[in-house]
């Protein structure tokens, strides 16, 4: 395309995707401080109950946080993806009606499984007091689920820590001042839970036939057992082994260490619930695979891996001044248990990326995982007593990570598992294990790397999962396609132009690009690229012209849509003509004097934005072709660093040309204007020369490589018809002449893995941003060949402005 002056306005970050982000904080710092609270509620009743209570309370709690998990997803889940696709009022009430009988429901069996289970180890008393809990943990789960499904996560955020603070303190008066031993600190769970029905959706629950409506909901019920199932075998992984332990002829004070070591271990664990929790009513709204996920992935990514590090590496003198001398093999268990946490976690999250599109093709793998955890823990235990218990619980749960994350990966591909934080870690477990045998030093370096993730953490950007590449994207099952854009078009239209049509003025290529997986994108791509112009409408259609004009393509989307687009195709079309006058008249009066030009970065007749227009002319006649145009010209302008090579001129009306003495940016000749001209065949019925299909190529290239140091959309649309195996080849040749011709072969590749996930339906980031190796080499390879041909100038500017350009870039990227 020519160089344009279209206006472009900034686009802010979707508004679910916001959302996800700021709430993912608030939900996650709730869970650091129900998680620390928890903590030390267990510390404190390590010292407060003898060996065998504590043994019991922590496998009751096992068996109340397993109930949980699964109320979490079973009950809630189903209710905040419910309201987040509803399309009306009754459907929000059909949602949260049904959500009331399955926790009723839900909660009278598990709590009777509860007490089943807990007759093994504990007394009546115990057996009543969990045995209630878990069946208020699960009604109240509906005010969980309300809040979450209308995103009200500030709100949700503080309801679970006053929950916390509330068992906290409930707990220890009745264990420390009535005396009720390990059966009141289970208690508590149920009595905290209470407070949650102030936030109860009363008015959706009017109205008779519950129970005959929410048998009716066939959908409803399906979601409701997917997501159940799905983390109820995380829930399973996650407390089996506190539950088994008891039930081996292990000794109290092994046991008791095992379980503390697995309750500090399990942190990612809370950590990855509180990203899913936040996370998931927006990933219910969108395809397989958006880029989204990414970004939950490396929230997880950015505390758990050093979380994990701290914890696997904390001294033996730490715990000895934190636990009492019966646990003293917790030492040489965290190294283990804290890797099985990080992989449990991790298993949490990826799995809400499937429950998020009721893709249940996961419980399959999560089963054969589970298997491998728990045969991994009975064959430790056999070899090794409880630290081979910690050790084959370990191997497990790693292997059970891998097998769910290699499904993902074949569902999505690896884009997912993109730009995370890896040799951080790495560099972080490698200091920490040195610093092991200095307790003092020890604990300053993992309170700086603690303090160090919240802040990462924190400052997380909305824009980072845009910035990576997109994941695969695939339709939703069990996702209604219409309603999601819909909601998505009506998010966007709050920023969108009162009408729809192209704008003028100066702006920004790179502004309001779409960074995602949105709607407006996905129309867009659908009518210009694969040539589907769906039904769509208004509100669709002025969302996806706004993308259209960062694209650059919003003359091709007008015309996709003629009859609802008429004043854009009006417009495209009035520029269009003065676009092709105005070349035409200063390309005649080139050739009238003598001066044949090349109209390079040309758009396709009826694609014309009424942008500028570059021209190339001859080797020792720029001078004067700028003379031949002065009587055209009313304004004339040049940038200080290609005052040599490139000169601006306005006409009284119409788009400005750019005069090129060759083709190359901030002053450095890419291609010899020898070959552009010997290449180049003229235009059909105008004065213009047009460069060769090789050349054209090479020129898209070379304009990514050495000026954006990206793809935009409308460069791809002009890349692909080009990319024949003869027009490749004799581009790559030229390239290699030209002292470029490993930067071509990158750069090529880089529109080509474009171009292909375009076809294939896939979401795309846009701009598409050539690698920051690629981007650097290119001087490192041409700089010589200037230097060669005597181009000192050149060669100079090239070396010195590399750098610099890379960075302006990449922080224009992250920041736009």
């Amino acid at each position: 395309m020519t160089s344009l002056s279209t206006s472009v306005h900034r686009a802010g970050a979707r508004s679910d995707d916001v959302t996800a982000v700021q709430g993912a904080r608030w939900i996650t710092a709730a869970w650091l401080i129900i998680g620390a609270l928890n903590y030390g509620y267990a510390l404190l009743l390590t010292r407060l109950l003898n060996v065998d209570d504590f043994a019991t309370f922590a496998a009751g709690q096992g068996l109340v946080l397993c109930a949980a998990t699964v109320a979490l997803v079973a009950i809630p889940w189903v209710l905040a993806q419910a309201l987040a696709r509803a399309r009306s009022q009754a459907d929000r009430s059909d949602a949260v009606r049904f959500s009331v009988v399955i926790a009723v429901t839900g909660g009278v069996l598990a709590s009777a499984a509860v007490a089943l289970v807990a007759t093994r180890f504990a007394g009546a008393g115990t057996v009543a007091a969990l045995g209630g809990a878990t069946l208020l943990i699960y009604v109240t789960r509906v005010s969980g689920g309300w809040l979450q499904g209308t995103e009200r996560m500030r709100t949700l955020a503080w309801a679970l820590t006053g929950e916390a603070v509330l068992k906290v303190v409930v707990g220890l008066f009745l264990v420390s001042v009535l005396g009720f031993g390990a059966t009141g600190a289970l208690a508590a769970f149920g009595v905290a839970a209470v407070p949650l029905l102030i936030w109860w959706p009363y008015r959706m629950t009017r109205g008779g036939g519950w129970w005959a409506d929410a048998r009716a909901n066939r959908d409803l019920w399906r979601r409701a057992l997917g997501l159940g199932t799905v983390q109820s075998l995380v829930a399973l992984m996650a407390s089996v082994d506190l539950v088994l332990i008891t039930l081996l002829p292990a000794d109290g004070p092994a046991t008791a260490s095992y379980q503390a070591s697995v309750m500090m271990g399990r942190a990612p664990l809370f950590l990855a619930g509180a990203i899913s929790v936040a996370f998931f009513p927006a990933l219910s709204r969108r395809r397989m695979g958006t880029p989204l996920a990414g970004s939950a992935m490396r929230m997880y990514l950015i505390v758990a891996l050093p979380l994990t590090a701290v914890y696997a590496t904390t001294p033996p003198e730490v715990f000895d001044v934190v636990f009492p001398s019966d646990y003293g093999l917790i030492s040489r268990l965290v190294v283990f248990t804290a890797v099985s946490g990080f992989a449990v976690g991790g298993i949490n999250l990826v799995s809400t990326f499937f429950q998020a599109v009721n893709d249940q093709s996961c419980q399959y793998r999560q089963a054969v995982g589970v298997l491998l955890f728990v045969a991994g823990l009975l064959a430790g235990w056999k070899a090794a007593g409880v630290l081979g218990l910690a050790i084959g619980g370990c191997c497990g749960a790693v292997a059970a990570l891998l097998l769910v994350a290699h499904l993902l990966v074949r569902r999505q591909g690896f884009h997912v598992f993109a730009q995370l934080p890896m040799v951080e870690p790495i560099v972080v477990i490698g200091v920490l294990v040195a610093l092991r045998p200095v307790p003092v030093v020890w604990l300053i370096a993992a309170t700086a790397v603690a303090v160090l993730a919240t802040v990462r953490f924190l400052r997380h950007r909305t824009t980072a999962a845009a910035q990576g590449p997109s994941e695969a994207s695939g339709p939703a099952q069990d996702t209604p396609a219409r309603p999601a854009r819909a909601s998505t078009a009506t998010a966007g239209a709050a920023h969108a132009p009162d009408a729809v049509g192209v704008r003028h003025g100066g702006g920004h290529p790179g502004d309001g690009h779409p960074n995602g997986d949105t709607a407006p994108l996905r129309l867009l791509l659908d009518a210009v690229w694969r040539r589907d112009a769906r039904p769509a409408g208004d509100d669709e259609l002025r969302d996806a012209m706004r993308v259209a004009r960062a694209c650059r393509t919003e003359a091709l989307l007008a015309r996709a849509y003629p009859r609802q687009l008429a004043a854009a195709v009006t417009e495209v079309e009035q520029r269009d003509a003065v676009f092709r006058s105005t070349v035409l008249e200063a390309t005649q009066r080139l050739l009238t004097a003598g001066v044949p030009s090349v109209l390079i970065k040309a758009d396709e007749p009826g694609e014309h934005l009424g942008g500028d227009f570059d021209l190339v002319v001859p080797d020792g006649q720029w001078a004067a072709a700028e003379r031949a145009l002065s009587g055209w010209w009313v304004r004339r302008e040049r940038y200080w660093l290609e005052r040599s090579s490139k000169v601006f001129l306005w006409p009284a009306s119409g788009p400005a040309a750019h005069l090129h003495a060759s083709v190359g940016w901030f002053g450095v000749p890419v291609m010899p204007n020898a070959r552009l001209f010997a290449g180049a065949r003229a235009a059909q019925g105008a004065p213009w020369l047009e460069p060769c299909p090789a050349d054209r190529l090479r020129i898209w290239l070379a304009h990514a490589l050495f000026q954006n140091l990206s793809f935009e959309l409308s460069e791809l649309l002009a890349v692909r018809p080009l990319l024949r195996p003869e027009v490749v080849a004799e581009s790559r040749q030229e390239a290699g002449r030209e002292g470029w011709g490993t930067a071509h072969s990158h750069a090529l590749s880089t529109a080509v893995a474009a171009i292909g996930r375009l076809d294939r339906g896939e979401a795309l980031a846009l701009p598409v941003p050539l690698p920051v190796p690629v981007s650097l080499r290119v001087a490192a390879e041409h700089t010589p060949r200037l230097l060669r041909e005597k181009h000192i100038a050149g060669a100079v500017r090239e070396a010195a402005l590399r750098v610099p350009l890379c960075v302006a870039k990449s922080r224009k990227r992250g920041t736009s």
